[in-house]
């Protein structure tokens, strides 16, 4: 007998492998579950923390500010200021600035901008009349109330304050006959912040920044009205921008932090004034408790691991001892020596029985000589395994009947010879019925035409793309096969959508003798794209809206700041004697460069969000993009826009201005051209915008590669038209122009 070559694996150690696996999986998944579940609750228990933290600094903050707000607005209503009595007023504000600590500075200043009584007498007799607080305050009405954010104010000595102005009126009558001004102390919010940095860990802390990321209060109070260190870093981006939350990053000293920002939302009349809270942590203090869980849990893990090896070691050298004794038993028997052997087994089990089984027949074994009752016996077998064949053929027969994808099969004349259980279940129509029949078109269509699969037995390939159009393409699978997706009314009472396959079936000889077609089910995945669809259509309008909030508060905030510095400017400019010429000129470079800004702010703020599309339609917005792009480039531009009769929704009007500023972006950018031409007609239910140039053009299939990352815009614009229903065809080659076509179809924009 020939010798068994390489090692031999035993069963001993399958079975000590077998108890390892089942032992050791569940214990190393469910610890790592538990160890990431934890740590994630941990993590989050963390940052709910922190965040509470900084939400409740900022809501005594904003409860603060806002108690300011009504108390300022009665101080303004006494009858003291109606009067012409500079002294009872002036004893008035020193009673109140000495009963509310939270006053630094209290003026009153008349009609004319005098201050007539002030908590610094010095200043009594000087003007405020060229204040633009001053200005606003006095074309007020009784109750209003003007505040100023965080600033260092003269009459409260340099110090950092916030200030309130509030007009002067006769009770009945609404004539403003003065101001009254008030500076707050910031101490109590500083004392809030401390209060809150002194609760973070490591060398981090919290600060209140207001709008133009300048620290209003913090550990340091020499950088109060300093820009934040990290005001170029996206979490003060984030904080200023309105947005609160929780953001993990790498600060610029390199130390990994966590920390959390709460914009102030205001109370009452407060509306939190663009102030927001951040205060940060090291990571490594913040998730401590996380870490210490997890080395523990490994260790556990660890431990249990070495107690399972020793008890699954000697599980299987128990089980296995008698396998391999009866193992080798059965190998000395096959070498010839039929001596009845003994193997010992004391407990009664399945193994036992074995063992004893094994025994008896050894003994049997011994006894009897191989004879031609034997050699029967052998035959009798071999005829029983012949019927085991048989029987396994045709359960594989049955199981491929009750595969649970629909399938059917036809012969060359078309005729159905396999129609399956679950195609039965699918349409509706039992396989006796159809069997034998050419009527498997009834199944999914309301007259006869040819299914896919029939297409196949005729060989009509190039028919193929006019029953199912733009729905068809040759498998990548198999060979001569082709698939489709199509959308059944008659499968099932609110149709289908059906991915089909149709193969071709040979003989070994490689004679065409029918065809196979397998179905699936892809209505809920279609029905998934379309959600995505709109889901993205969604956060296109949602960056739309945070584009024209954002154009909104550049022009509106920083462009009036603007505006109030070139104010500044000039009235400087002219109280500077004309002998101090240097001065003169440097304020009026200055009062140039504030004037470039006040554009430069202005075009980036349409740039953003056009507002001539909401006041006076896409055309007129389209009419002033071109104006802006004749005005900065030395391109030729002309234009033909033409009114659309019905009217388009929002998403298109911002879609197809965006595609215009993209392209024209791109010709300017890219084309090298001398020309170019643009247009927007509307015939026949169609809207059509056309982008032209004369310059270098392109390979169209190199650049919308999808490994080229220089044409982002055009895919962008691709895949924007997509979502509103429309179609975008780009025509160009090497040095003959681009033309960029955008197609939307009446009933999908207004849908």
């Amino acid at each position: 007998m020939e010798k068994q070559r390489g090692m031999k694996f035993g069963i001993g150690k399958k079975l000590l492998l077998y108890f390892l696996v089942l032992s050791l999986v569940p214990i190393i998944v469910g610890g790592g579950i538990s160890f990431y579940v934890t740590k994630d609750q941990l993590q989050e228990n963390t940052k709910a923390h922190l965040s509470d933290r900084a939400r409740d600094c900022g809501r005594k903050i904003s409860y603060y500010v806002s108690s300011r707000y009504r108390d300022i607005n009665l101080l303004s209503l006494a009858d003291v200021f109606e009067g012409t009595d500079t002294d009872a007023k002036q004893q008035y504000i020193e009673e109140v600035i000495d009963a509310y600590p939270f006053y630094e500075a209290i003026s009153v200043i008349d009609q004319n901008g005098t201050i007539i009584a002030c908590t610094r007498k010095e200043l009594v007799g000087e003007s405020r009349a060229d204040m633009p607080s001053f200005q606003r305050t006095i074309q007020c009405k009784r109750g209003d109330l003007i505040p100023l954010d965080a600033y260092r104010a003269e009459t409260a000595g340099g110090k950092t304050v916030i200030g309130f102005n509030a007009p002067i009126t006769r009770e009945g009558n609404e004539e403003v006959i003065g101001v009254l001004t008030t500076r707050l102390s910031m101490d109590h919010i500083v004392e809030r912040v401390k209060v809150l940095d002194e609760r973070t860990a490591g060398d981090n802390h919290a600060y209140l920044l207001n709008k133009r990321g300048e620290i209003l209060a913090g550990p340091d109070e020499k950088q109060f009205l300093n820009t934040h260190r990290l005001h170029e870093y996206q979490v003060v981006k984030d904080l200023l921008a309105g947005k609160t939350g929780i953001s993990q990053y790498r600060n610029d000293r390199g130390e990994n932090v966590i920390t959390a920002r709460y914009a102030l939302r205001g109370d009452g009349d407060f509306d939190g004034w663009g102030w927001g809270i951040i205060v940060t942590e090291p990571v490594s203090e913040a998730f401590k408790a996380a870490n210490i869980i997890r080395n523990t849990m490994i260790l556990l893990v660890l431990v249990i691991a070495f107690s399972v090896t020793i008890l699954a070691a000697y599980i299987s050298k128990r089980f296995s001892r008698p396998i391999k004794e009866v193992s080798e038993s059965a190998l000395r028997i096959s070498r010839g020596h039929l001596k009845p052997i003994n193997n010992p087994y004391g407990p009664k089990d399945e193994i036992g029985d074995l063992v004893g089984a094994f025994n008896k027949m050894t003994e049997d074994l011994y006894a009897t000589t191989v004879s031609r009752d034997s050699l029967v016996k052998e035959i009798t077998e071999r005829r029983r395994a012949e019927d085991a064949l048989r029987k396994s053929e045709e359960k594989l027969k049955n199981i491929l009947h009750a595969s649970p994808i629909p399938t059917f099969v036809i012969d060359k004349t078309h005729r159905v010879t396999y129609w399956n259980r679950a195609l039965e279940e699918y349409s509706g129509i039992k396989a006796k019925d159809i069997v034998g029949t050419d009527q498997q078109w009834r199944a999914f269509y309301s007259e006869k035409r040819p299914c896919m699969a029939d297409l196949l037995v005729d060989g009509k390939i190039d028919e193929i793309p006019q029953w199912y159009p733009e729905k068809h393409r040759a498998s990548d699978l198999i060979e001569g096969a082709h698939e489709a997706t199509d959308y059944f009314s008659r499968v099932s009472y609110d149709g289908k959508w059906l991915y089909f396959t149709a193969a071709p079936l040979k003989d070994s000889n490689g004679r065409l003798i029918g065809a196979v077609e397998t179905l699936q089910d892809i209505t809920e995945t279609k029905k998934a794209e379309e959600q995505i669809r709109l889901l993205s259509r969604q956060i296109i309008e949602i960056q739309e809206r945070e584009r024209e909030s954002l154009s909104r508060e550049i022009h509106d905030n920083i462009g009036q700041l603007l505006g109030t510095l070139k104010m500044g400017l000039s009235r400087a400019n002219k109280k500077v004697p004309h002998k101090l010429s240097t001065i003169k000129d440097q304020l009026s470079e200055l009062s140039y460069l504030v004037d470039r800004t006040i554009k430069e702010i202005r075009e980036l703020s349409h740039a953003l969000h056009p507002p001539l599309i909401e006041d006076l339609g896409l055309i007129s917005a389209l009419e002033e993009l071109c104006e802006d792009f004749k005005s900065y480039s030395e391109i030729k531009i002309k234009w033909n826009f033409e009114q659309i009769q019905k009217p388009l929704q929002s998403i298109t009007n911002i879609t197809v201005y965006r595609l215009f500023q993209e392209g024209l972006n791109n010709i300017l950018k890219h084309s090298r051209a001398t020309e170019a031409y643009v247009s927007l007609t509307s015939s026949e239910g169609t809207v059509t915008a056309s982008i032209e140039d004369n310059g270098v053009g392109f390979v169209v299939d190199d650049v919308l590669s999808p490994l080229q990352t220089k044409s982002l815009g055009l895919m962008s614009m691709r895949e924007r038209l997509v979502l509103i229903g429309g179609e975008l065809e780009i025509i160009s080659q090497p040095g003959k122009g681009t033309k960029i076509i955008a197609s939307l179809e009446e009933e999908l924009r207004r849908s």
